[in-house]
């Protein structure tokens, strides 16, 4: 079980929950979550994320990841719990 900022996560169950809410996420944006929560608050460079929430034909220079990453943060509502390190990647703080 991965916990950080009202934010559960069951990687065994595929489950996510965010304070006390069950919600709904695609195969990436769950993969995306459970890379930043392993990170225990440090940055997840963008690179780290396509390589380990998509498969190597992914596109390092398209913008599924900024896609993804406003559509996970829509899903877990407010207050914004992921941060944006310019030039460098994600956190959850």
């Amino acid at each position: 079980m991965l916990c950080r900022a009202g934010i559960r996560l069951d990687p065994a169950r595929r489950q996510v929950v965010r304070d006390g809410s069950p919600i709904r996420l695609s195969k990436e944006e769950f993969a995306v979550l459970e890379e930043l929560l392993l990170a225990d608050g440090a940055v997840v460079s963008t690179e780290q994320l396509l390589e380990r929430a998509w498969d190597e034909n992914v596109n390092p220079f398209s913008n599924v990841l900024r896609v993804t990453v406003t559509g996970l943060r829509r899903r877990l509502g407010d207050p914004p719990v992921i941060e944006t390190v310019t030039g460098v990647g994600y956190r959850i703080p």
